[in-house]
């Protein structure tokens, strides 16, 4: 077994008066082995690689842990991490390394504990500014059947002894992708959620977005252009794209380029682009489908009009179907231009928190009869 301690620096977290000292014998004030109680035993308490990331709060700066021949070593009896805690009056601390995400993920990968301690740890690793870590313990352990119990947990770890000099923008970040867990709306990072389907008036128009890789044009092809204008938005302003649009959308392409000097914006002008679709559009006699990733750019929602279906597909699923429509499309590509399409993808996991911001929106409005 590899033992293993976190100090601050060189300092105890019990108390900051005491230094260790590096690659040396340090010898406990007090060592009563047989002592019942726990002030009374005394000694140096240290973990394993399997336990010690629930110890976060007692340092900042990971040690291995040397144990001088002869000396006997307590396995202290606790619910948090058993087997996880240890007492010996004389170590010796050597190989001294920062606590960062990297370590943090790699200590997690060799992590054994007991389930509810995770969701502590969570807390623990947040505090501490270790998100990406934090995001793979609620890939590998939150559902929606528990998110309830995490978030519990998780919040209760949140007091003082715990939080003095916290990441607050960390901490409080994890605890809204939690938050998107349990929500019966929202879009979340890890889980796939069915799609969220409105009436806004009863007109007939199909509102369609979600994030790159949601699923959105998969789920447009359910209607019969026969039966259906389609419109596809990256068709009419993506100009690799417009030159190779056929039918409604080279047509709403050329409208926009010959009625604007500058042509429009999703991200600038939605609301305008919108009314303009949905003007051109008049002159067939069909349902109209919009396929658009930009709704939740819509300055003035009750502008919409007809059904809202939005793609609730998990962010990681929609990261992960981006690289493989990447991949697909250019079988040439090299390693380094696959890692900087990958790197710019990321993005999608801030951008993904203007979607649900539009989601609360479109649920809180009543519908309205055309006019």
């Amino acid at each position: 077994m590899k033992y293993v301690k976190l100090i601050y620096g060189t300092a105890s977290g019990l108390d900051r008066n005491f230094h260790y000292k590096l690659d040396e014998v340090n010898v406990a004030a007090k060592w009563n082995p047989k002592a019942t109680d726990w002030d009374e035993q005394g000694g140096f308490n240290f973990s394993n690689e399997e336990n010690i990331l629930r110890w976060l709060a007692r340092g900042d700066t990971l040690y291995d842990v040397i144990i001088p021949e002869g000396e006997e070593v307590l396995d202290v009896r606790n619910s948090k991490t058993p087997h996880g805690i240890f007492r010996a009056g004389k170590i010796i601390v050597t190989n001294p390394r920062k606590m960062t995400d990297e370590l943090a993920m790699e200590l997690y990968k060799k992590s054994a504990m007991p389930e509810l301690t995770y969701y502590k740890t969570m807390a623990a690793m947040a505090m501490k500014g270790f998100k990406e870590t934090c995001l793979q313990l609620i890939r590998d352990r939150v559902t929606k059947e528990n998110v309830d119990l995490v978030i519990s947990e998780y919040e209760d770890f949140n007091r003082p002894g715990h939080s003095e000099g916290m990441n607050e923008e960390v901490y409080y970040g994890i605890l809204d992708v939690l938050k998107e867990i349990q929500s019966d709306l929202l879009i979340s990072i890890p889980i796939d959620k069915e799609p969220y389907e409105k009436d806004l008036t009863d007109d007939a128009v199909i509102n369609l977005t979600g994030q790159s890789g949601s699923g959105k044009s998969t789920f447009a092809r359910k209607y019969n252009p026969e039966e259906y204008v389609i419109v596809d938005t990256d068709d009419i302003f993506n100009e690799d794209r417009f030159h190779h649009a056929t039918g409604i959308n080279h047509e709403l392409g050329q409208m926009f380029r010959e009625k604007y000097e500058t042509m429009p914006t999703l991200g600038n002008d939605f609301d305008l682009i919108y009314q303009d679709i949905l003007d051109y559009c008049k002159r067939y006699d069909k349902p109209i489908v919009i396929d658009c990733a930009q709704f939740h750019c819509v300055k003035e929602p009750s502008i919409l009009k007809g059904k809202m279906v939005i793609m609730r597909t998990s962010i990681d699923n929609c990261y992960q179907r981006c690289l493989n429509r990447y991949q697909k499309e250019h079988p040439n590509c090299s390693q380094e231009e696959l890692n900087d399409y990958a790197n710019h993808k990321k993005s999608i996991y801030k951008w993904y928190k203007g979607s649900n911001r539009f989601l609360e929106k479109i649920d809180q409005m009543n519908k309205v009869k055309s006019k």
